[in-house]
């Protein structure tokens, strides 16, 4: 068979007369607004052709061009820096920033590193200046935009300049910054501590708008877009830690109530991002206790809040999990700030009361009169003493409807309620989840807004498209994106593409096996991957670390299901035949001194949702091991739920088994390699039966030389039918509950007067805040049309709840019995419960923002005769 089959097969075209244009795209004119601007940012990147069952490549060799197939595609990504400010580091630089209350010369800086963004704007007007007329007024609005930011920027330094108070947040701000960043360093170089550019423009451009409630900017969701790693994190804390500061300076009787809200998707998420917020938190702390007539003598605190799953929900449950020494599910393991390990002894678990202190002595807190950390990690401790901080998931604000005791969240008895909310991930507020979430939001800034505060959103995303309707929807806002998009894409001035002749980028590799079915396709190449080491890489221990562990990502459990069969079986067979037949190569001299080397048992773990977030987080711990221990990680068999927050350096190497749904995903996914010194490289094992995956395959060059244009518009429907009917009420109960108006205890339900005057101001600010998410701007009368039927369906579902619960309450008192939010016995009615339980209510009400359905059995019968 093999002597009548061709091998390496190319079919090469060289053009040597004429040109080859690029291939034909949509009609320029046929584009929305968003999609002409990523024609024109992208317009000199090219495609020349596309395959057919196969990948394609194009070049110039000897000055004519050559299209050639390529059944192995290979396209090697730049980086994308956000170190864009050159040798001049004095505006960026901690140490000397925050001396911003005393030393004038700071301004001076600032004001340079302003009037940089500036002078690149310039350049960027001239560029527009000599495009074609039918390009000008696209460019137009991308220009336009970047020059709102720099003017935005502009103004908050001139705040800064005549706001002694906010000088000092800002300097105390900066302090914090650098104290977490060198904690444990000795003897720290202070003049190697920067901003990068973007991220002091973002605190710069933002603050104002997030301390002055009366700035024009304040209704502005603020929406960091910046590619995975770039540090969008610490852009926002760096705002959060001045508001902070700020609110202690200027409102000293609301420092022991919750400042910002901080919000995740993803449980395992949140837990990351706990650890990460804890150190900034825990410097504020640091630098309180030295300032106290400044700052006060409250602490500055984090809570994390979470499901039951991750952390107890009282203190009952935190003892018995101490008793238990899982240590892992009280939130924390080890000090955020000196890092070491805890013990039992680390954990002080009360009647009333629970906290965590660090035992270290060479820890700032260890070593401290008062070792207790300023991070709560269950449920009742942030009741009984809310944080400044609450870090929290999505899903655990629909408990907002059920328990009255997270009023304490939104302030109260003369303290200012949170001022700050930040999401980050905003992409993955899509779907079902971002519905839900739209509407719960509703309820809450209208809450908010009753109470006295109009809240500053932030935002963060590494895939963003459709960003401005999806913000209108969740928020009912407007946005601005920053750092703003420049007219190429390769450079927005923040961030900028660093040529593979400087530094590597990530190579993504193009595979398809077209003999192999789709379980089998797998073994070779991941057997191939897993003698790498061995093979390539004697005598290069920091390549062989990195290229050891396999980062295998599945689109569905039972993907990885199928991956774990086979990594059990043939996969396994395979490493050791070739292995053995790679030792056959060896001399004696060099069998003996490898023999070790050359044999694998693959140590495979499983990261998905299945596993429960104890077994992920130590598999993350384990995916930090060297080869050289015992508990490294050999294969690591995933799904989506690593496609944000994993974060290990060492990792170079990951199998995409099938194209992801999205481009998003793809891109989020794919960017967990090659975080570190070492680059990354991903292999795509293309399905020959999946329509998307040939499809990637065949188109492999284009899509990858420019896939951010291809992310696709995220999707969400707050204001649809089914979605009001499951969380319209969830919304409207919120509002009321955590509005202060007396309606918070369980208890109150029965209060209700469709007539009371704060009622029915809460009512119509609802009314307002769902206006505002669904009217806009429109292209069509069509559409117009179609917003104005939502409009008035969603404002008179409203009206109909409102005269339920009216209804419903009187129909209790004429029983003579008390209307319960949710009654915990038979003695009172219920005015919600969940959808599984077997009890009167008024509505069937969710406890997660998740989509949950009843359950149902399906028995399927076999061999029944059809009679007709």
């Amino acid at each position: 068979m093999a002597c009548k089959t061709l091998f390496d097969v190319k079919l090469r075209c060289t053009v040597i007369a004429g040109q080859v244009n690029s291939y034909p795209q949509k009609d320029f004119s046929l584009l929305t607004d968003e999609e002409k601007e990523l024609e024109l940012r992208y317009k000199n990147v090219k495609n020349y052709a596309i395959g057919h069952a196969v990948g394609v490549d194009w070049s110039v060799q000897n000055k004519h061009r050559v299209i050639e197939t390529n059944f192995i595609p290979k396209v090697e990504v730049p980086s994308v820096t956000a170190n864009t400010a050159g040798s001049e580091t004095k505006h960026l630089n901690f140490k000397i920033l925050s001396t911003c209350h005393k030393n004038k010369s700071v301004f001076d800086y600032l004001t340079d590193f302003a009037n940089g963004y500036g002078d690149w704007l310039t350049t960027q007007q001239s560029m527009m200046d000599a495009m074609e007329s039918h390009e000008q007024e696209v460019a137009n609005s991308i220009v336009n935009r970047a020059k709102d930011a720099h003017a935005r920027i502009i103004e908050g330094i001139e705040f800064l300049k005549g706001n002694k108070q906010a000088q000092l947040a800002f300097s105390f701000m900066n302090a914090a910054m650098l104290k977490q960043m060198t904690a444990g360093q000795d003897s720290p170089d202070f003049d190697k501590f920067n901003w990068r550019p973007f991220q002091l423009a973002f605190v710069l451009m933002t603050m104002k708008s997030s301390i002055d409630e009366g700035d024009i900017n304040r209704d502005v969701v603020d929406l960091i877009w910046f590619p995975t790693g770039g540090g969008k994190t610490e852009a926002y804390l760096g705002v959060m830690a001045m508001v902070f500061v700020y609110r202690r300076l200027v409102y000293p009787q609301s420092q022991d109530s919750t400042v910002a809200i901080m919000r995740y998707t993803l449980t395992l998420l949140t837990g990351q991002q706990f650890v990460r917020a804890a150190k900034v938190v825990c410097a504020l702390e640091l630098l309180r206790r030295k300032s106290e007539k400044l700052l006060g003598k409250t602490p500055f605190t984090l809570g994390l809040w979470v499901g039951s799953k991750s952390t107890p929900n009282t203190y009952y449950q935190a003892q018995q999990v101490l008793n238990n020494q899982n240590f892992e599910k009280l939130g924390m393991t080890s000090c955020p700030w000196c890092k070491s390990k805890f013990s039992e002894k680390n954990y002080l678990a009360h009647e009333n009361r629970f906290d965590i202190k660090c035992t270290n002595d060479t820890c700032e807190f260890g070593a401290s009169n008062n070792s207790i950390l300023p991070c709560k990690t269950v449920d009742e401790s942030l009741y009984d003493n809310p944080p400044t901080l609450l870090l929290a998931t999505v899903d655990k604000f629909a408990m907002l409807a059920w328990d009255g005791r997270a009023e304490v969240f939104f302030g109260g008895k003369g303290k200012r309620p949170p001022e700050l909310i930040i999401q980050d991930e905003l992409h993955l507020i899509s779907g079902a989840l971002g519905s839900m979430v739209g509407l719960y939001e509703v309820g809450i800034e209208t809450a908010l807004i009753k109470r006295g505060i109009y809240p500053k959103y932030i935002a963060s995303t590494a895939t963003i498209r459709n960003a401005s309707e999806q913000v209108k929807q969740l928020y009912g806002k407007s946005s601005a994106v920053f750092p703003p998009a420049g007219l190429e894409h390769d450079d927005s001035y923040f961030a900028r593409t660093v040529p593979i002749t400087e530094k590597p980028g990530r190579l993504y590799v193009g595979y398809m096996a077209f003999s192999k079915s789709k379980r089998d396709s797998l073994e070779p190449l991941s057997s191939l991957i897993a003698i790498a080491p061995q093979v390539h890489f004697a005598g290069k221990p920091e390549y062989k670390d990195a290229w050891w562990t396999q980062l295998v990502y599945h689109g569905s459990l039972k993907g990885v299901s199928a991956s774990d069969a086979s990594f059990k079986g043939p996969i396994t067979r395979s490493i050791q035949q070739k292995l053995f037949e790679y030792a056959q190569e060896l001399t004696e001299d060099e069998y003996k001194s490898r023999n070790e080397e050359i044999s694998r048992l693959l140590n495979v773990k499983s990261l998905t949702s299945l596993q429960g977030a104890e077994r992920n987080n130590q598999t993350f711990a384990e995916l930090e091991e060297s080869y050289k221990s015992s508990k490294v990680v050999d294969v690591a068999l995933a799904t989506n739920m690593i496609s944000v927050g994993l974060d290990v350096e060492r990792l170079a190497v990951m199998i995409i088994n099938g194209q992801p749904l999205t481009t998003s995903e793809y891109i989020q996914a794919s960017s967990r390699v090659g975080r570190g010194d070492i680059p990354g490289v991903v292999f795509i094992n293309y399905y020959k039966s999946q329509t998307s995956s040939l499809s990637h395959y065949e188109n492999f060059r284009s899509y990858h030389e420019s896939f951010y244009r291809y992310v696709e518009p995220t999707s969400l429907t707050p204001f649809t039918y089914q979605a009001l009917k499951k969380a319209l009420h969830a919304s409207l109960i919120i509002a009321l509950r955590m509005s202060g108006i007396g309606l918070v205890a369980n208890g109150s339900a029965d209060l209700f007067d469709a007539k009371n005057q704060d009622i029915s101001l809460i009512v119509q600010m609802l009314k307002g805040r769902i206006r505002n998410a669904i009217e806009g701007p429109f292209d069509t009368d069509l559409q117009r049309q179609d917003q104005t039927i939502k409009l008035e369906t969603t404002l008179d579902m409203l009206e109909e709840l409102v005269e339920e619960w009216s209804q419903h309450a009187q129909e209790s008192k004429q029983k003579r019995r008390q209307l319960h939010f949710n009654s915990k016995d038979r003695a009172a009615d219920s005015l919600i419960k969940t959808h599984d339980v077997e009890k009167k209510a008024l509505w069937d009400t969710q406890t997660s923002m998740r989509n949950v359905e009843d359950s149902t059995l399906v028995n399927t019968l076999r061999e029944l005769k059809n009679e007709h």
